[in-house]
């Protein structure tokens, strides 16, 4: 479990790799014990016990369930985690189109998504700030791995958790529907490299990274 200190005591960040395409689900908290849940995508039993039991360890309260993008991978637990919490999916308004078209992603990929057609869809838009506990997520557009495509910046405790759009050294695929290379790379050096250098990357998949470090290293952001 990751910890970072800021004003307002301790933020604390919990990342579950998760399902075959070994998917980071974040659990972000702080001393509150408020928490918000980010791309749940438990797959059977023991995997959706993983975030129930840290849950109720840590004694938290779930305020908010984001989805990054509505790629498959990324949202197979959504149904668990909303009926589990009583809250709805809180995604871009532009994913919508998208994670309709979950079961057909589904079949094709090999992933289980429960009573999918009946979890409630709450939209929110980039610029929008969502709140829990004493801190703050504001909503980056960073479409172009797939439309509807957000990350989720936290300022004063400095990281951002960018879903497929940006990696440790690497960036999202775009030759899958709604996939733009150019929109993807604007996106990210307007969005996430004008960051302070110091902010730390949570990706959707593998380890996590700096600003700095991808501004320097990353091979598709020198060209």
């Amino acid at each position: 479990m990751e910890q970072r200190k800021s004003n307002g005591g301790i933020i604390m960040i919990e990342i579950i790799p998760q399902n075959h395409f070994e998917v980071n689900s974040y659990i972000l908290f702080d001393d509150t014990k408020e928490c918000v849940l980010v791309d749940v995508c438990s797959q059977g039993a023991l995997q959706e016990r993983e975030i129930i039991n840290f849950i109720e360890q840590n004694s938290l309260k779930v305020k908010h369930i984001l989805l990054t993008h509505p790629h498959v991978d990324h949202l197979c637990g959504v149904a668990f985690a909303c009926k589990q919490f009583s809250l709805p999916i809180t995604m871009s308004i532009d994913a919508v189109r998208m994670f309709n078209t979950a079961n057909n992603q589904a079949a094709m990929m090999g992933f289980e998504l429960g009573d999918i057609n009946n979890v409630e869809i709450k939209t929110i838009m980039p610029g929008d700030v969502i709140e829990f506990g004493n801190s703050k997520i504001e909503c980056l557009d960073t479409a172009g791995h797939c439309e509807g495509s957000l990350s989720y910046y936290n300022a004063e405790e400095g990281y951002v958790i960018t879903g497929d759009a940006l990696f440790a050294q690497s960036i999202g695929r775009t030759d899958l529907p709604t996939g733009d290379l150019d929109l993807l790379l604007s996106n990210i050096r307007e969005k996430i490299l004008t960051l302070p250098e110091e902010t730390k990357v949570y990706p959707g998949h593998g380890p996590y990274s700096t600003v700095d470090y991808e501004k320097t290293h990353n091979p598709f952001l020198l060209m």
